[in-house]
């Protein structure tokens, strides 16, 4: 009871200081509302950086896996996948920490109705139990998207992703059932963005599609996102694994990014948040993006 009562105050605070004026979201309690922080954490999967992971950048950059683009070229000011069918129904990953999986799986998603015309729900059950090679935990939590060997799309490139339906998503993490007869998504690899580079995020959204992108999950302010655009000054340590499908433009909250969560539609705008976009990078959206091509 202490647990939801705390959190109880400081929705209820938040939303004090959103009527306010002081900040542009609002909170509203959950399903998550009963889990204590560290229960909470087992569902930001993500791994954030380590000595491996900036060498892998550095590889990365070597490369050229950096996302080139025109910052001349005229984008449209807004932007949304979801407006064109492009996007599959937001899911939940449970108590498992797989958002590494989930983020990666709807990323593919997108790229395989642009190349084939077919939206597919696929597997993230396929990454969360095939993927340990690549230096992901099943449930545990899984490496950064998008750099070098240890990307799952990069693991697509050989390994074919599953449809959902046939290799269904348990909450848990099991013993590779995957074989060549199940996959039906590959992918020739992947692209990085440049970290800080916002202009270079939004291009890739809108030229290309969806971005897996790394944000600091475990702000108990995002745990009770209920609408408006999220930005906090505390907003540091990527841990969650999430996908960019769009961007746009609120008169109150400013420039945000239309973000796909893994926490079933009873969170945030039915699953989704918009996120603060030029400013600063907020949450160090930019920091793991990447995305398959």
């Amino acid at each position: 009871m202490a647990i939801f009562e705390s959190n109880e105050l400081l929705t209820e605070e938040r939303n004090r200081q959103y009527s306010a004026g002081l900040i542009t979201y609002t909170t509203a309690l959950n399903n998550l509302a009963d889990l204590t922080d560290e229960e909470f954490k087992v569902m930001n999967g993500f791994k954030p950086f380590n000595e491996t992971g900036f060498e892998l950048r550095r590889q990365a950059r070597q490369s050229g896996r950096y996302y080139k683009y025109n910052r001349n070229d005229r984008l449209p000011e807004e932007f949304d996948w979801r407006n064109y069918g492009f996007v599959t129904p937001v899911k939940d990953q449970g108590e498992c920490g797989s958002c590494y999986a989930f983020s990666t799986v709807a990323a593919l998603e997108t790229y395989h109705k642009r190349r084939n015309g077919q939206l597919i729900d696929l597997s993230p059950q396929q990454i969360v139990d095939c993927t340990r090679q690549l230096g992901n935990n099943g449930c545990d939590g899984g490496t950064m998207p998008g750099v070098g060997d240890l990307s799952v799309f990069h693991y697509a490139i050989n390994n074919a992703i599953a449809p959902e339906a046939r290799y269904p998503y348990v909450h848990q993490a099991g013993n590779c059932r995957w074989n060549r007869n199940m996959g039906v998504v590959t992918d020739t690899g992947y692209y990085l963005i440049q970290p800080g580079d916002e202009l270079a995020l939004k291009h890739a959204v809108a030229v290309y599609g969806p971005v897996v992108v790394g944000i600091p999950g475990s702000l108990r302010e995002f745990r009770f996102y209920k609408s408006g655009v999220f930005s906090h000054p505390n907003c540091h340590n990527p841990d969650h694994a999430v996908l960019v499908v769009g961007y746009g433009n609120d008169r109150r909250g400013g420039d945000y990014w239309i973000v796909k969560n893994s926490w079933g539609t009873g969170w945030g705008r039915d699953g989704y948040i918009y996120m603060a976009r030029n400013r600063g990078d907020m949450c160090h959206i930019t920091s793991a993006a990447s995305f398959p091509i």
